[in-house]
């Protein structure tokens, strides 16, 4: 009895193929069997045979290199190179070898290997040779993951516009260049943009959608919408599809960790993420950055594997990681502090900065700010990220950096007071009551520490030069006439915050009503 072509691994060569639909029809189902065996190096061999043989038409060709480029999205980085490489032994037209050596590159910069620019020169001048526009579309796309590695958003951003997911000839390749897209717009900031990039997906596979499911969680978990972001990243994981690749399981493993360590449930938080502790080889561990990133601030976990250590040295080679979640870069860098690394609290900070200077819009700002106000214990740099990040849509990253700024001992003590129970109040609204918890603890231990007498460097008790910043901002919107819910609102706190700062401020300022607090506020402005 001969062979099956599953067996073989490949298609027999007898077969003539008379009717090339459904040739390629089997020939990819021959491919999926095998990737979904684990044997994803013969199903790139499949298909890389296939072209090879040249047969059928630029269609058949099109085709064919769009389901490769899907398989080599699906495998982890050492079978997708190791395949590809195999796959470029083969007598390939000039176009598809190129296409296959920039195939090559982009995963290459996603992973942030050190001959990353010398293989995008090597796509470069293949794709001149050929002209090929499957080609010019991986080049693009490897030259945008470089970017991205390097923190360069504005950059991708340009490369990737160039781009036409919506015409046939990138048909396959859509689901990849909107993916990409919409890590643009998460690390800038555009959260807005990417949770409508997501739901715009059409035609689209299980495979793309699972990988816009998973973009759109982390969205949820930057932009503090916790309980929707851990709801569906539980439903999609369980769902059993065979179409989940590593990479989204791994996104997917993070978002329920990220979740559940927010509402203090740390057991089914270790549980999760103890599954991709073991995985400590590079290239292929860059998966599982984010869920490290998550499992860092948890001792219990980072500290025995030396978590923080590999994820700075996964970082220095790509910064890809820390793009979608705005948060993760100051989590490291308290993390590095408060296990006394001078050095990693400098390396991760150097890497945000180097973003903000790359990506200068007011997210990036506001994270350089607040690592270094980390880094060198300044309340000054830490009061700066609250304010922009107060211009953003990133509640969780406000609401640690307040945390951040209560915590801060050259604080002043009514500005660390106000700090830590307006986290306490944002922590609520997001659905964190593990952190909330913990800024409630540090409420309670400034409301215990017994008031001193100030001296003449401190500022004074009554007048406008008493309030804290967090008063002056309610004193500020209340004399230009807006409510107590709208103050609330605009300032991400709760009604009862509001209402306590401000029976704080018309003590200081001696007043008893809102008309004397416009008069007040327009006297300090003259």
């Amino acid at each position: 009895m001969s062979e099956s072509p599953f067996n073989a691994g490949t298609l027999p060569a007898d077969d003539t193929a008379t009717d090339a639909e459904q040739r390629r029809h089997r020939l990819f189902a021959t491919a999926d069997q095998l990737r979904l065996a684990g044997r994803g190096m013969e199903a790139l061999h499949v298909l890389a045979a296939e072209l090879a043989t040249g047969r059928s038409g630029e269609r058949h060709r099109a085709l064919l290199l769009g389901r490769l480029a899907q398989i080599v999205a699906l495998e982890q980085p050492t079978t997708a190179l190791a395949g590809l490489r195999e796959a470029l032994n083969l007598r390939l037209d000039t176009g598809s070898r190129g296409t296959l050596l920039a195939l090559v590159a982009t995963i290459a910069a996603r992973t942030g290997h050190p001959d990353t620019d010398a293989l995008l020169r090597d796509a470069g001048t293949a794709h001149a040779a050929s002209g090929d526009p499957t080609s010019a579309r991986h080049l693009a796309l490897g030259r945008a993951a470089r970017s991205l590695a390097h923190g360069d958003l504005p950059g991708a951003q340009a490369v990737l516009a160039a781009l036409d997911p919506d015409s046939w000839a990138a048909r396959a390749d859509a689901p990849t260049i909107r993916a990409e897209r919409i890590l643009v717009q998460l690390g800038l900031g555009r959260h807005q943009d990417a949770r409508a990039a997501t739901r715009q997906a059409p035609d689209a596979t299980d495979v793309s959608l699972a990988g816009l499911t998973a973009l759109d969680c982390l969205r949820m978990v930057a932009v503090g919408e916790l309980p929707e972001a851990a709801a569906l990243a539980v439903t999609t994981l369980s769902s059993g599809s065979a179409d989940l690749s590593r990479e989204v399981r791994a996104l997917l493993v993070a978002v329920i960790g990220e979740v559940r360590y927010r509402r203090g449930e740390l057991d089914d938080a270790r549980a999760i993420l103890r599954t991709c502790l073991g995985e400590d080889r590079w290239p292929d561990r860059t998966m599982w950055t984010f869920a490290f990133c998550v499992a860092v601030r948890d001792p219990a976990l980072s500290a025995p594997a030396g978590l923080l250590t590999t994820v700075v040295a996964d970082l220095h080679r790509s910064v890809r990681s820390l793009l979608p979640v705005p948060h993760f870069g100051p989590r490291l860098v308290r993390a590095a502090v408060a296990a006394d690394d001078t050095r990693a609290a400098r390396r991760v900070t150097e890497l945000v900065e180097l973003v903000s200077t790359r990506t200068p819009v007011p997210l990036w700002r506001a994270l350089a700010d607040q690592s270094r106000g980390l880094r060198d214990g300044d309340p000054d740099a830490l009061r700066s990220a609250v304010e922009r990040l107060r211009t953003t849509a990133a509640r969780p990253a406000l609401a640690d950096a307040l945390l951040d700024l209560a915590n801060s001992p050259r604080a002043r003590s009514g500005e660390a007071r106000d700090a830590a129970h307006e986290a306490a109040a944002l922590y609520a609204r997001i659905g964190a009551p593990g952190d909330q918890a913990i800024a409630d603890r540090r409420c309670a231990d400034l409301a215990a520490t017994p008031r001193h007498r100030p001296s003449i460097d401190e500022p004074p008790s009554r007048g406008i030069g008493a309030l804290t910043p967090a008063e002056e901002r309610v004193a500020e919107m209340l004399a230009a006439g807006a409510t107590k819910k709208e103050a609330a609102r605009s300032l991400f706190v709760s009604f009862h915050t509001v209402d306590t700062q401000l029976r704080s401020i018309y003590h200081k300022l001696g007043i008893h009503n809102r008309m004397q607090l416009v008069r007040a506020w327009e006297r300090t402005r003259r």
